[in-house]
């Protein structure tokens, strides 16, 4: 047998007492003080240190309260065993006290702490549940809110990550407004146990932004499995960071699912971007929910017009296209005649505010060829990721000659497809960019410059790599008086922010838009096939044209007359980017319009 001394063994039993809670804890200072109280009140019995006439019971309940309250005797209160003995008690309370304190303190900071990182049981219906967050990307939330407007609303964030540390995130980078209850849930997306607290059968809307192309197949395999025996089906819209196909869209709409490619989107806007700067902005103010957006509207009195009547008689909105049978038709041929059952796709400030004048009696212009665009010698692409077949399938047909620097022939072999779908010079260039002189050697004839973000880094590495190659580029293209423009990708909407955007230059961040869309597709899933045609290579696209190419430069002009100026070259007229504006409606606008050589028109157009 081992043998412990008496201090050890007494510790070994504190110890124990201790684990055992906050209530064993309390039992052992009651005990011990009861225990200081009794051999008080013996002593002061068996010494007649006690009042004449008191009992036993009277003087142990003097000497319970002398310790409880802490309290000393004075030097003339008695003998000097008595001052002895009353001020060991009144320090026994007072230890008893204090413990008691930080005992009761302790416990009740670590409830509160428990209470903050303990996930609740969300207990409302009709919430919106948000699956996926990441501290720096604001967005979707941002969005979602706007378009909340007034109307109370419950929005469930759900990441692997600290309650508080996202709650504060949001609040620090987003206003929440009175009307809106934020919940932040600390649970792994792709687990669902995890996801059960959320009350997801009993939302009315799922939006799963967890990006990655991997965690976004687990996530919608655990709110299915969530989902299997509910009667209820919430609208779930989904975005991955990828331009390859997850699910086939059989699949997806016998789940009810919508998914957005964001990648796809990302490349499809860079390419835009290589003969429009400006089109990202422009992009953003037509999905973003801050004034106008599409709606659905049934007018019956255009059943049986051609469609080009009906989009040349509105005012106070314009008409985009027509959502026929779950479809959407972008600016279709002007004799395209509006079934019945047709909705007209609008794009206006409020649902109705719409005005249709007397659309049986408007006259469809003559068509004429819409304006030729600017020509590009050469595009230069930096860097390669998965998006750059799509881009190539993108870039205008006039643009001839593409040079892509930065890569290595492994990169090449990764990342380029075998069949591009372009039809001009493709050059690839592996030298070290290093060098200002190699590097202006490769970009003195450069219309545009194209910067991918490198994937395969961490974001911030990829964001600050993309940054430097800005700065270098502006500097060799004052130092020689160049005239390229360029296009960057970003990976985080806090970066783009650091620097500054030049007339000449689009920063685009794949997370804004794939954000902006989802938080419009949450809203109305009829918008979904809008943006896919918006961004598809077939059919209209939006586009940024200089006034001037339509010979308007410094005139004055109705906005009737500049509607249908522009609808007989084929386009469907969205707005005006100035100078100090990227994005200005012209449909509820009375008097005429000054239009200045720099400014441009933002149109729904193929070509």
């Amino acid at each position: 047998m081992r043998k412990h001394t008496i201090k050890n063994r007494f510790r070994y039993w504190l110890d124990y007492r201790m684990a055992a809670g906050t209530a064993s804890m309390v039992k052992l200072l009651l005990i011990t003080v009861l225990t200081a109280v009794t051999f008080v009140t013996v002593l002061v019995v068996l010494f007649h240190l006690h009042s004449e006439g008191k009992t036993i019971i009277a003087v142990f309940w003097d000497n319970l309260r002398s310790a409880m309250s802490s309290s000393f005797p004075s030097s003339d209160s008695g003998p000097l065993l008595y001052i002895i003995l009353y001020t060991l008690l009144g320090l026994t309370g007072m230890i008893f006290t204090g413990m008691l304190i930080g005992i009761f303190s302790s416990t009740m900071r670590g409830k509160i702490v428990a209470l903050q990182q303990e996930n609740p049981e969300i207990i409302e219906e009709g919430h919106t549940v948000i699956l996926g967050f990441r501290i720096g990307e604001y967005a979707l939330l941002r969005e979602m809110i706007t378009a909340a407007e007034e109307t109370k609303k419950t929005f469930i964030v759900v990441e692997n990550m600290e309650r508080q540390e996202m709650e504060q995130a949001i609040r620090k980078n987003i206003r929440i407004p009175k009307n809106i209850r934020l919940t932040a849930i600390n649970a792994d997306t792709t687990s669902p146990a995890s996801l059960s607290c959320c009350s997801i059968p009993y939302c009315s809307t799922l939006v799963i932004h967890t990006r990655d192309k991997g965690r976004t197949v687990k996530t919608l395999l655990a709110v299915e499995n969530l989902l299997k025996d509910s009667e209820n089906r919430p609208v779930i819209v989904a975005a991955v960071d990828t331009n390859t196909r997850v699910f086939s869209d059989e699949m997806l709409k016998d789940n009810g699912v919508t998914m957005l490619h964001s990648g796809d989107v990302t490349a499809r806007i860079i390419a835009h971007s290589s003969t429009q700067t400006g089109i990202y902005e422009a992009l953003l103010d037509i999905i973003n929910f801050e004034n106008y957006e599409f709606y659905f509207e049934h007018r019956p009195e255009t059943a049986g017009l051609p469609f080009g009547k009906v989009l040349l008689s509105a005012r106070k909105g314009i008409v985009t296209g027509l959502y026929r049978s779950g479809n959407a038709l972008i600016n279709p041929p002007a004799d395209t005649i509006v079934y019945v059952n047709d909705l007209l796709i609008t794009f206006e400030e409020e649902p109705g505010d719409l005005i249709l004048i007397d659309p049986e009696t408007c006259e469809l212009p003559e068509p004429v060829d819409p304006p030729s665009a600017r020509s590009i010698h050469e595009v230069i692409i930096f860097g390669v990721n998965s998006s750059i077949g799509t881009i190539l399938q993108e870039l205008p047909d006039y643009i001839r000659h593409i040079r892509i620097i930065g890569l290595t022939p492994h990169d090449k072999e990764l990342y380029m497809p075998e069949e591009t779908g372009y039809e001009g010079d493709l050059v690839f260039d592996y030298r070290n960019t290093e060098s200002d002189a190699v590097l202006y050697d490769m970009v003195r004839l450069a219309g545009h410059i194209c910067i991918l973000a490198d994937k395969r880094k961490k974001e911030e590495d990829a964001d600050t790599d993309t940054m430097m190659r800005i700065l270098r580029l502006r500097t060799i293209k004052k130092r020689y008086a160049l005239t390229y423009t360029i296009t960057a990708e970003m990976r985080l909407e806090n970066n783009r922010n650091l620097i500054t955007s030049e007339a000449t230059e689009d920063f685009i961040v794949a997370t804004d838009l794939s954000s902006m869309m989802l938080a419009q597709i949450s809203a109305d899933v009829r918008r979904a096939p809008v943006f896919s045609e918006l961004l598809d290579e077939y059919g209209s696209e939006v586009y940024l044209k200089p006034v001037s190419q339509y010979g308007l430069g410094g005139s004055k002009i109705l906005y009737a007359d500049l509607l249908k100026h522009v609808y007989a070259t084929g386009a469907v007229l969205m707005g005006i980017r100035t100078a100090g504006n990227p994005f200005r409606t012209l449909a509820d606008i009375n008097e005429p319009i000054l239009l200045t050589e720099k400014d441009h028109l933002i149109l729904l157009s193929e070509d």
